[in-house]
């Protein structure tokens, strides 16, 4: 049951609230995180923090948010759902956060891309054990073409959407995998082996652009 309150006692002008994503709140609940350290690096005022405490039972959150006034509404819905005591609010530009080798998984919840964190994202995976990292991109796909389309990974064959559609998120997958691979490898000096866990189609902006989740699990090898 989505039993998540949320405390909006700012103005909207200051912090954003959005009631969409719903299925991907969901979805994060529906995780099994007992015991694991999840750092979620764009917080807000909890869209993600609070499904991985309430719902999936992370042990400890490490909620990042650079919006002073976002970062007190996470604060009070922390407390409003009694959950305040496993979760630390880190407030200002996560590329600066003084953590690194504690996260079993890291959500990383921007849009239209979150690039930028994911060097961050990858010096706070656990250096011996890994863990998984969940990139939010908004994929843009080409007008359709009537060339022959390839065979899809078992990660994206229930995913709702176009065959054409599918193929390029397909792409994009692939390619961050590769690229996440080369900066652990550079980061840690050591090989690391990506697996596409699964890749979720949130929502359309427009026709042709797309809300996508990459569930990338990531080990040294």
């Amino acid at each position: 049951m989505w039993t998540i309150r949320f405390v909006m006692s700012l103005m909207f002008t200051k912090c954003m609230f959005s009631a969409g994503n719903i299925t991907e709140k969901l979805r994060v609940a529906g995780f099994d995180c007992r015991g694991e350290t999840v750092v979620d690096l764009y917080a807000g005022i909890g869209y993600f923090t609070l499904p991985y405490l309430v719902h999936a039972g992370a042990g400890h959150v490490h909620a990042c948010e650079w919006n002073p006034d976002a970062a007190e509404a996470l604060q009070k819905n922390l407390v409003a759902n009694g959950v305040s005591d496993r979760c630390t609010v880190h407030q200002g530009d996560n590329r600066q956060l003084q953590l690194c080798d504690i996260a079993d998984r890291v959500n990383l919840g921007l849009i239209p891309s979150s690039e930028e964190g994911w060097p961050v994202a990858c010096r706070l995976l656990k250096k011996t054990t890994g863990g998984v990292l969940h990139i939010h991109q908004n994929v843009t796909t080409p007008l359709p073409n009537t060339a022959a389309i390839p065979e899809i990974n078992d990660a994206i064959q229930g995913v709702s959407g176009k065959a054409a559609d599918r193929e390029v998120w397909q792409t994009w997958a692939n390619d961050t995998a590769n690229r996440i691979t080369s900066i652990l490898k550079d980061m840690t000096e050591v090989p690391w082996l990506t697996n596409i866990q699964h890749i979720e189609h949130v929502k359309s902006y427009a026709p042709h652009v797309h809300h996508i989740v990459l569930d990338l699990e990531c080990r040294p090898s």
